[in-house]
């Protein structure tokens, strides 16, 4: 029998998927927050609208906007506190992991999707656990890998997942540095809603009529929480220690140097602080404008839910991040708002220096300086770059694009394999293999990458007071022994005298 060409074998593929397009996949997303995640919701609504999909979320709390949205779309969704905060937290990290592998097992999900590291750990190995049988991990950004032990921690377990969904090429390129296969690896961007960014249906927010300014105010707008800064830690990628991710200070330390040449200019800080120690760095930000004398200039404009508007009226959209994905800019060049953003992680996916925008170094006033003037000195240009941008966030960038591709993919690794899945014994013995594998990662993440660079130097520099220490009380001891005799003897004399 002659064997099979590709062509028929690419034909039978096809028809597979075909077929198995028409079955309706029961998928679950989990994400460690109750906030922000607006990409998790909007995945899952399109893919139960658009390809009839049966979705689920799991989330970290009962209580926040991640819920509200949640409930508004009508998203079932489950509650497993998934925390690492303290060492008590990260005691009850196999209870949470047991608890979620009954909840797939019960359920009997065809898809696992994570995001967010802390849920990603959980996730991938519950679902490892309980036999789901796709199981991804959809990478919001490359913190995480930029870090020294949230890298290996993955590169560890990396192998219980069926594939990983970097969302920009610079995710992608980690990812194959800690050596995973090109097969397990698929490129799909997180993209919003392009409905919601039509610049010919949205209405500019008139901001600048808002606060009083004459109608050819150039106007600088930044949308992006204030993250706080972290601190020194194996934790947190080198590049962002003490510093905010989103660089809101660098954009502030630019802003005289465009005042120069624009005195008028307007710049506009869109977003709220991320929690209360982001509030906490708003408020710094806002000490360092003062002390810069920007009070007039720079404008925090809080949460605003047209922040669509707003970069349908500015004249450009900057993002300062230090590390980010796309971030911010997807937005801002569907709208067409010419945009400078840093030469970092998923942002030069999007901004193609010259060709839909402008890149410029990160941390670096004097140069964000230069490629906001470049915007604002030559506007027919700038306003070319914007146009250029959105066409390309339409053809990549979308999620529409993004839906369509993870639904691809679910059914390309959900029907490639003709084992039967959610098998008990393959749970019970992934349960005993699980064990020593928690142990190890618990061994490395608290005595290896905490107790010995950080407890383990402040014990050994105490051990060279051991030895003043013991001196002085041995000395008091001796002392002490002294007195201890004289008064003995005191005693002796007297009772002599007496007798």
């Amino acid at each position: 029998m002659g064997k099979p060409s590709n062509q028929n074998i690419s034909s039978d593929a096809s028809l597979k998927i075909e077929r198995a397009s028409a079955i309706k996949l029961r998928v679950c997303h989990v994400a460690s927050t109750v906030e922000g995640a607006k990409w998790m919701v909007e995945q899952l609504r399109d893919l139960r609208d658009h390809y009839g999909c049966d979705v689920t979320a799991i989330v970290s709390g009962e209580r926040g906007g991640l819920i509200d949205m949640l409930r508004a779309e009508g998203i079932p969704y489950h509650v497993e506190y998934m925390k690492f905060g303290s060492l008590r937290e990260m005691l009850q990290v196999p209870r949470a992991i047991l608890r979620m592998a009954l909840f797939f097992r019960r359920e009997r999900f065809d898809v696992v999707q994570t995001h967010l590291f802390f849920s990603m750990l959980i996730g991938r190995i519950a679902a490892w656990l309980a036999d789901v049988p796709v199981r991804l991990a959809m990478i919001p950004g490359p913190f995480h890998l930029e870090a020294h032990i949230s890298r290996w921690i993955d590169r560890a377990t990396g192998w219980m997942e069926t594939a990983f969904i970097p969302s920009c090429v610079h995710t992608l390129r980690l990812y194959k540095e800690i050596g995973v296969a090109d097969d397990r690896l698929s490129l799909i961007y997180y993209g919003p809603d392009e409905r919601n960014f039509i610049p010919e249906e949205v209405l500019p927010a008139n901001i600048r009529a808002e606060y009083g300014w004459p109608a050819d105010t150039p106007l600088i707008a930044k949308v992006a929480y204030f993250y706080p800064p972290l601190p020194k830690s194996r934790w947190v990628p080198p590049v962002i220690q003490e510093r905010g991710v989103k660089g809101h200070e660098y954009l502030v330390r630019a802003a005289p140097l465009v005042l120069n040449e624009f005195p008028d200019a307007k710049f506009l800080l869109v977003g709220p602080g991320w929690f209360e120690h982001g509030e906490k760095h708003r408020e710094e930000i806002k000490e360092l404008v003062r002390t810069l004398g920007l009070e007039e200039s720079v404008i925090f404009v809080g949460y605003r839910k047209d922040a669509n508007r707003i970069l349908r009226e500015a004249d450009v959209a900057v993002q300062a991040s230090l590390t980010d994905n796309p971030a911010g800019t997807v937005e801002a060049l569907l709208m067409e708002c010419p945009t400078v953003a840093t030469r970092v992680g998923g942002m030069v996916d999007t901004v193609r220096d010259g060709e839909t925008g402008v890149l410029v170094n990160p941390s670096d006033p004097d140069d964000m300086a230069r490629g906001i003037l470049q915007m604002l000195r030559d506007r027919e240009r700038a306003l070319s770059l914007g146009r250029a941008g959105r066409k390309l966030m339409l053809d990549r960038f979308t999620l529409h694009r993004a839906v369509k591709d993870l639904h691809e993919l679910y059914l390309r690794l959900r029907f490639r394999r003709k084992r039967n899945f959610y098998n008990p014994p393959v749970s019970l013995w992934r349960l005993i293999v699980a064990i020593p594998v928690c142990c190890y990662l618990c061994f490395r993440v608290l005595f290896v990458d905490t107790y010995i660079p950080v407890y383990l130097p402040i014990h050994l520099a105490r051990l060279r007071y051991i030895p003043r220490r013991l001196f002085y009380r041995v000395r008091f001891l001796l002392s002490h022994a002294r007195g201890v005799a004289g008064r003995g003897r005191s005693f002796l004399r007297r009772l002599y005298k007496n007798s």
